[in-house]
């Protein structure tokens, strides 16, 4: 009980390092290379970490100046605005530690702030009033229901909330990059900037070669954009093949870009340079419509981590290979096997 009335005594000071830490929180996810690096969102085309980051700003202002009850105006709006994002997190399946974390922190906030002192005649008054109330300044309303701010805030991020939990690639019928033909595909999930993806190319790009020399199994390349530099190498990738100069420029290409990624490089004229300097061709296209097709491809297949294949046969048999260890010792051998030299 003690502790309790301490922390309701300091309630205003103890908000402002919950805040420090959302914005702590925002700052961190800017450099995010989590696989969730990918969920974006934004409001009125603000991105999301920017609002956050408004959002504390703010609550510390009002902390600072002892507004306590419009503190807890706010702080309950953001309540409907985290039950939105969350809703949305678990629709889309894709979990964000860090924007979770964020929503822990507004929920200790509402419930260090929590006040009720609305008058309560009848059982609706008392489960209006249930989620706490606050007066609001220069108006004759004794006490305003939380929860109608709660609802204020989940009401604007429906109308003004746009967001993806995929790969943010531009809408276009072209298709992914494949070589070769036949009833067997191997599609290749992998990301440059991946260690076992880094790893296990070594183990695939012989293979790769091999049954690329074959020619009758189609190979599909997917990358998959875990890390916020993959974009500019698959383009990159991307130009190799569209130079028309056959597999042997591509896969060069691809096996630089992967050393590349091993040395964190992340500019582009760096990575230009390079694959120019070793003699790779390259025509510029614009990627966002193969970008497109790689989506699809990982939301089809439900891929959420790499390095993952798939080795189908037609519409009738499809099997995942997850990780550098069922890659190695799961479908290297089951290549070699049906498609011996």
């Amino acid at each position: 009980m003690h502790v309790m009335r301490l922390a309701l005594k300091y309630r205003l000071i103890i908000t402002i390092p919950l805040a420090l830490i959302g914005i702590g929180l925002m700052a961190y996810y800017v450099s995010c290379d989590t696989a969730c690096s990918y969920l974006k969102g934004d409001l009125l085309g603000i991105d999301l970490k920017y609002v956050g980051t408004g959002y504390m700003s703010a609550i510390i202002i009002l902390a600072l100046l002892k507004q306590a009850d419009l503190l807890r105006l706010l702080i309950a709006s953001g309540i409907g605005v985290e039950v939105f994002l969350v809703s949305f997190q678990v629709k889309e399946n894709v979990f964000c530690p860090f924007c979770l974390s964020f929503g822990v922190m507004v929920i200790l906030m509402y419930l260090i702030n929590y006040e009720r002192a609305g008058v309560m005649n009848n059982w609706i008054s008392r489960l209006i009033h249930a989620f706490g109330d606050a007066k609001i300044p220069f108006t004759n309303i004794v006490r305003f229901p939380l929860l109608g701010m709660m609802l204020i805030g989940y009401i604007f991020i429906c109308l003004t909330f746009h967001g993806s939990a995929t790969p943010a690639y531009a809408a276009s019928e072209s298709p992914a990059p494949s070589f070769g033909k036949g009833a067997w595909e191997l599609i290749i999930y992998t990301d440059y900037f991946c260690p076992p993806c880094q790893l296990v190319e070594k183990d695939l790009e012989p293979e790769i070669a091999r049954l690329m020399s074959r020619g009758d199994i189609k190979i599909t390349f997917v990358d998959y954009p875990g890390h916020q530099h993959t974009s500019l190498y698959a383009k990159y990738f991307l130009s190799s093949v569209a130079s028309g100069k056959g597999d042997k420029n591509m896969m060069k290409a691809r096996n630089i870009l992967f050393a590349l990624a091993v040395k964190n490089v992340d500019k582009e004229d760096a990575v230009s340079s390079t694959l120019k300097s070793e003699g790779v061709a390259l025509k510029m296209i614009e990627p966002k419509p193969v970008f497109n097709e790689w989506m699809s491809l990982i939301k089809r297949y439900d891929i959420n981590q790499t390095p993952t294949c798939l080795l189908r046969f037609s519409s009738t048999y499809t099997k995942k290979y997850i990780g550098s260890d069922q890659i190695r010792t799961g479908l290297i051998p089951e290549l070699k096997k049906r498609f011996p030299k």
